[in-house]
Formats: C-alpha cells, sequence, structure tokens
C-alpha cells in the first residue's frame, strides 16, 4: 500500500488548488463582466434621460416660436423644408451615380460575353454540321475502318473524349448566350430604374427652386420689420438668450453622461484642433455685431453642403433648428467643453450620437436667416464662449 511521507502533499489537496484558482478567475470575471453591464445600463440610462430633456427643451422652443410673428415661422418651415428635399437630393444623387456605375460594369461584362460568343460561333456551327453528317453511323464507320482491335478501342476513346469535348463547348455556348440575354434584361432594368431617378431629382429639384424664392420674400419681409436697429437687436438679444437656456440645460443633462472612451482630452489639445471646414473668418470672436452685442464665436465663409467636422470626439447632445442659428448641432467633449456648429444645410448627426475627430457631421448652409452660406463655429468652456483662435491649430 502506497503511503505519503508526513511532508508530503495529499493528492486531494493538489487537485483542489487549480479548482479554487479556476473558481476565484471565474467569480472575478463574472464581477467585472457585471459591474460592466450596470455601468451600460447607468450610461443607456443618463443618454435616454440626455434624449428627453433634449425632446421637451425641444417643445418649449416650438411653443415659444408659435409666439413668434407668422413671417418668422414661415421662415423656420421654409428652411427645414429646403433641408428635407436637399437630403433627398443628396439621397438620390448617391442612388443615380450607384445605377451608372452598375450599368457601366454590367456592359463591361456583356462586351465580354459577346466576344466569348463571336469566336465560338464558328468552330460551334461546324462541330454542328459535322455532327449532323454522320449522325448514327459515325461510330459504325470507324469500325468498319479499321482491322486492329486495340486500334478500334483507341478511336472509340478518341470519339468519346471528342463528343464530350464538344458537348461541353455547346453547353457552354449556350450558357453564354442565356447569361447575355440576362445581363441586357439587367441593364434595361437599370437603365428604367436610372430614369426613375433622374425624374425624381428633376421634381426634387423643382421643389427645392420654389422653396428658395418663398424664402427670399420671407427675408425681405423680416429685413422691412427689422429696419429699425433697436428691433433688430432686441431679436439677437432673445435669440442668444434661447441659445444660453438651451446651453444651460444641455449641461445640467451631460453632466454625469459617461462620454465614449478619448485617447486625448479636449483641454491638452488647445492650439492643435483642426478647423471644421476650409474657408476665410468673416467675423471673428469679439467682434462688434450689432451695438453692445459681440461675436461670441466665429462666422466661417463656406459653400452650401460644404462638409462639416467635428473638431473633437464627443457626443451630439443637441441636433435640431434653433432661431438665430438655424440648423444647430452641438456636441459635448467632456469636463466642461463644448462646441457648436450652426447654420448648417443639412444635419447628418442626431442626438446621442457619439463622434470622433474630423468625423462629418454636418453639411454647411444658410438656416437661420443667413444670406450667404457660412458655418457659425462656437466652443464653450465651463459655459462660457471661448476664443476659438487661442483653440484652433493655425491655418
Amino acid at each position: 500500500m502506497l503511503r505519503l511521507s508526513s511532508g508530503a502533499t495529499p493528492l486531494r489537496s493538489l487537485t483542489l488548488v487549480p479548482r479554487l484558482q479556476r473558481l476565484t478567475v471565474s467569480i472575478f470575471i463574472s464581477l467585472i463582466l457585471n459591474s460592466i453591464a450596470v455601468a451600460d445600463d447607468s450610461s443607456q440610462l443618463e443618454l435616454d434621460r440626455l434624449k428627453q430633456t433634449i425632446a421637451d427643451l425641444e417643445k418649449t422652443l416650438a411653443t415659444s416660436s408659435a409666439t413668434q410673428s407668422g413671417i418668422e415661422t414661415e421662415l423656420v418651415q421654409v428652411e427645414i423644408t429646403a433641408s428635407k428635399i436637399t437630403a433627398n437630393m443628396r439621397l438620390i444623387r448617391r442612388e443615380i451615380e450607384s445605377a451608372e456605375k452598375e450599368i457601366t460594369d454590367k456592359d463591361k461584362v456583356k462586351v465580354s460575353i459577346e466576344k466569348r460568343i463571336t469566336q465560338q460561333n464558328g468552330v460551334i456551327i461546324e462541330q454542328i454540321r459535322a455532327a449532323h453528317k454522320l449522325g448514327d453511323q459515325e461510330p459504325i464507320k470507324l469500325l468498319l475502318n479499321q482491322e486492329d482491335p486495340k486500334a478500334i478501342s483507341r478511336m472509340f476513346k478518341y470519339y468519346d473524349y471528342f463528343l464530350e469535348a464538344r458537348s461541353k463547348k455547346i453547353e457552354g455556348y449556350v450558357s453564354d448566350v442565356t447569361a447575355l440575354n440576362n445581363i441586357i434584361e439587367t441593364i434595361n432594368k437599370n437603365k428604367l430604374e436610372l430614369v426613375s431617378s433622374k425624374n425624381s431629382l428633376s421634381l426634387e429639384q423643382e421643389k427645392l427652386v420654389v422653396q428658395i424664392a418663398k424664402r427670399k420674400s420671407t427675408l425681405n419681409e423680416i429685413q422691412l420689420t427689422m429696419a429699425d436697429e433697436q428691433k433688430k437687436l432686441s431679436v439677437l438679444q432673445k435669440q442668444r438668450r434661447q441659445l444660453e437656456e438651451l446651453l444651460y440645460a444641455v449641461q445640467e443633462a451631460v453632466e454625469d453622461l459617461v462620454l465614449p472612451a478619448q485617447s486625448q482630452s479636449f483641454q491638452s489639445r488647445k492650439g492643435q484642433l483642426s478647423w471644421p471646414l476650409k474657408g476665410s473668418v468673416a467675423h471673428r470672436f469679439g467682434g462688434a455685431r450689432n451695438g453692445p452685442m459681440k461675436w461670441q464665436g466665429w462666422l466661417i465663409n463656406a459653400d452650401a453642403g460644404a462638409e462639416v467636422k467635428s473638431v473633437h470626439q464627443g457626443r451630439v447632445v443637441f441636433s435640431n433648428y434653433l432661431r438665430g442659428f438655424g440648423l444647430l448641432l452641438i456636441i459635448d467633449h467632456g469636463n466642461g467643453y463644448m462646441t457648436l456648429y450652426g447654420h448648417n444645410q443639412e444635419l447628418l448627426k442626431d442626438t446621442g450620437d457619439s463622434v470622433q475627430t474630423n468625423q462629418v457631421v454636418a453639411r454647411a448652409g444658410n438656416t437661420g436667416g443667413l444670406e450667404k452660406s457660412a458655418l457659425y463655429f462656437e466652443i464653450r468652456s465651463q459655459g462660457n464662449p471661448a476664443n476659438p483662435n487661442t483653440w484652433m491649430a493655425k491655418s
């Protein structure tokens, strides 16, 4: 009988140690996963709370807008409608580009198949003609023309190979003809779809022309009502108050919101931020705007539809229309830093979306009553406007 020495570890204890280790690791992993799940649930709750806060705020803004003059309300409606039409036109143009590419690619395949069929035509016709002449007598003739049994066997084998090769060529020929008919049918279908898309684009363009004319007429009426500088100042001050209220509400809503993991903080990139788009600055931070009002950001000249990019990663906390700023996007970068992108033609991100540095988030426009297309860009630090000149990389 095997006995353990007094200093030896029992075999059961040896097997128990790894089991305990595995159990400990398993419990540890389970705790980590549970904590991650709890964190994710918490983040989702905060995100839902943010969306609800913004939704409530948008209702308040809409109610406030209802008290505005009819002409101002009309401008909002016209600009939002024009934005939707522009976005729809962009989608249709993509469909047209995709359809044209598909037709071009299929035309190349069609040409290739036609070339192959042309090369096969002569060979196939000759083989069919020869087979028709010989008919069922071809093996008998081979048999009568040979005396050596080995030669007869070889000839029959060659004959089988010949038949098989001929059959494959004919099958390939028939397959190519079928493929050609199918691809011609598909190309014709794609062409009809392309015509339909182009017609849709023309209709959308006509709608946009109508909206542009309405907008111009509406702006003229607004300018007539705001000929008085004091009234103009009053409107600008009211619009600025609305923005401040919006930012205050957003700041409270995002206080506990967990942002996506960041490789660099906003603060660490001071003086290195890339511009949201290329363009000359029409109005700079601190410049006179109207009476005592100063510009609290930059107004950057831009082509209509130009890509607007996030200057730093973060989360979209507002994506909607705001009087005086048009289609406005606000991005929270954490630690009390936010960036604003106003007067857009189209917003490409929704409230709650996470964005990366230099990601396209909007397209520049003239919403909010601008005469020319431009982007309003503002940086907020702990709720206060900050001079972009000290934050942006030198162009």
